[in-house]
């Protein structure tokens, strides 16, 4: 159904293993790429003149994920009432409750978040479902900020519970997650974000991770903003199943970097595809 909110003619899917889930990408390549080399880490590059350019003001709002359809009321069952692109900014003219796209018909999800629901009314009538909208928060630095030159990659601290968007070596910005499980450690070292790895909405399941029931049951739909940095099937990416308590305390993933949804809509702007992460305890 969330599928609905995104353009229809999409091309067929291709499912690959993924230690959190399905990876379903939606581009299908000629061939599999090739596993990405290890490097290691880079040594951080002095960043004293760093000024963020204000590309987003506080209170600036944008849609994120991908092109995506409005509707005529807060629901992906009515009608379609046109479409906006990427990145593409909005006029929020009221928050109001509607269909709960995310967790649908799923009777398993033990908690929802009050933001499930939330839908976005423009300024011009239409309605659009508020995970595809990212606002930034006073005091962030835009995630579309100038680097000036400097590299941008991620740090994860499994320590810490924390993943930080990084502009040479300065965190930028700094998140509360939750990552693997002692069962399912998250990956340490150097890693990369597949060239092909970034989903805006996926399918977790543990058959199609390799998991047999003793080892771990899950099905999860409609996981936003998942970002694989490795070909096992580690990712980043929204997670909306958890309560909020976990994130910045409990590892409770299968591998992977969850995090909270305007955590996840701020990593899925300032990345991408062959950026570095770098994960340490």
């Amino acid at each position: 159904m969330l599928r609905s909110l995104l353009v229809a003619a999409m091309p067929p899917l291709i499912l690959l293993t993924s230690a959190c889930g399905v990876f379903e990408a939606d581009a299908t390549p000629t061939s599999a790429p090739a596993p990405s080399a290890t490097r290691g880490p880079a040594t951080p590059t002095p960043f004293p003149t760093f000024t963020p350019t204000p590309t987003l003001g506080a209170g600036s709002a944008i849609v994120v994920g991908g092109e995506v359809r409005t509707r005529v009321a807060p629901t992906t069952q009515s009608a379609e009432a046109g479409k906006l692109d990427d990145l593409a900014p909005v006029q929020i003219g009221a928050t109001v409750q509607g269909e709960n796209v995310l967790v649908g018909s799923q009777r398993w999800v033990s908690t929802s978040p009050p933001w499930a629901s939330a839908w976005y009314q423009l300024q011009d009538g239409r309605f659009i479902y508020a995970p595809f909208v990212f606002i930034l928060q006073p005091g962030e630095v835009s995630p579309l900020a100038d680097p000036m030159g400097q590299e941008k990659w991620i740090d994860v601290n499994v320590a810490t519970q924390t993943a930080s968007a990084m502009i040479g070596g300065r965190p930028v910005y700094t998140a509360l997650v939750s990552t693997g499980s002692p069962d399912f450690p998250s990956p340490l070292g150097s890693h990369t974000i597949q060239e092909d790895g970034r989903l805006a909405v996926e399918r977790m399941t543990s058959s199609q991770a390799g998991y047999n029931p003793a080892q771990a049951s899950y099905d999860v739909e409609r996981v936003l903003f998942t970002q694989y940095y490795d070909r096992s099937g580690d990712a980043l990416h929204m997670n909306y199943w958890r309560p909020p308590g976990v994130f910045g305390r409990t590892a409770t993933s299968h591998g992977c970097v969850g995090m909270q949804m305007h955590e996840a809509q701020y990593f899925w702007v300032f990345a991408a595809p062959g950026m570095r992460v770098e994960i340490h305890g």
